[in-house]
C-alpha cells in the first residue's frame, strides 16, 4: 500500500531531528578530544578549559529550562535553525581563537546557546506537533540521537583530530553543521504539518466522527497548574536523574 505524503514527511521530520540531534551532542561531547592538543598549544590550564566547558553546560541547562516556551512562542523550525548555525560559528571560532576569554565567548556562550537550542527539548517538541500515532516511537528515535552522536560523530572527529589536527576537526564540523545541517534544517522542517497542508501522522481525516472529535477537546495544562503537581516534579527527577 502507498503511503501517503504526510506519513513520509513525518518519518523525514524524526530523520531530520535524530541527524541534527546527533551532530549537536557528537560536537559537544568532543570538546573533551581537543582538550589536551589545545591545552598543549597555547599552554594553558586543563582546569581552565574544563571550566570553559562547565560554562557550556551551565548555559545550556539554564537556557533549555525557557526553550520550550520560546518553541511554543516563536516555533521549533527557527530555534533548531538559530542553534544549529550558533554552534555552527561557535567551532568556527574556536579554530581562530588565541586567548581564553575568546574561547570562552565562543565556547562557552554560544555554544551553549547552540546547544540548549538543538537540545532535546525543542526537537521533543517538533516531533510531538507531527505526530499523534506511533508517537512514543517518533519521540524515541529522537530521544536516542545523542547517544547516536556519541558512539558516531565523536569517534569520527577522533581520527580527524589525530590526522590532521583539532582545528581541522573543529572547522569540519562547523562546516556540516553550517553547510550541511543548516540548510536540511531549514527546508525539511516546518513546525507543523498544517503548514505545509498536511496533517500528523496518525490524525483523522477532516470530518471523520471519532471519540475525540465528537465531544470537546482536552484543554492544555497552564504551566502555574503544571507546577503545582507532584508528577511535575516527579518527571524533573528523572529527567535528571
Amino acid at each position: 500500500m502507498t503511503r501517503q505524503p504526510w506519513m513520509l514527511r513525518s518519518w523525514m521530520v524524526v530523520a531530520c531531528v535524530v541527524l541534527m540531534r546527533a551532530l549537536s551532542s557528537g560536537t559537544r561531547m568532543s570538546f573533551g578530544i581537543a582538550l589536551v592538543p589545545v591545552s598543549t598549544q597555547f599552554g594553558w590550564t586543563r582546569t581552565t578549559l574544563s571550566t570553559i566547558a562547565l560554562t557550556t553546560g551551565i548555559i545550556t541547562s539554564l537556557l533549555e529550562a525557557g526553550m520550550g516556551v520560546l518553541a511554543d512562542r516563536v516555533g521549533p523550525r527557527r530555534l533548531l535553525g538559530g542553534g544549529v548555525a550558533l554552534l555552527g560559528l561557535s567551532v568556527w571560532l574556536l579554530t581562530v581563537s588565541s586567548t581564553v576569554w575568546q574561547f570562552g565567548l565562543a565556547y562557552g556562550l554560544l555554544g551553549g546557546v547552540g546547544l540548549a537550542a538543538t537540545g532535546q527539548v525543542v526537537g521533543s517538541t517538533l516531533v510531538a506537533n507531527w505526530f499523534t500515532r506511533h508517537r512514543g516511537l517518533a519521540q524515541a528515535m529522537a530521544g536516542s540521537a545523542a547517544a547516536v552522536g556519541w558512539m558516531l560523530v565523536v569517534p569520527m572527529n577522533m581520527v580527524l583530530e589525530q590526522a590532521y589536527g583539532w582545528t581541522t576537526m573543529y572547522r569540519t564540523t562547523g562546516t556540516a553543521l553550517l553547510i550541511g545541517m543548516l540548510p536540511l534544517v531549514w527546508i525539511s522542517i516546518r513546525d507543523h504539518p498544517e503548514d505545509v497542508g498536511l496533517r500528523p501522522y496518525g490524525a483523522d481525516p477532516p470530518g471523520a466522527l471519532t471519540p475525540t472529535t465528537t465531544g470537546q477537546t482536552t484543554p492544555g495544562v497552564p504551566l502555574r497548574h503544571a507546577l503545582r503537581q507532584s508528577r511535575t516534579w516527579q518527571m524533573v527527577y528523572l529527567g535528571f536523574a
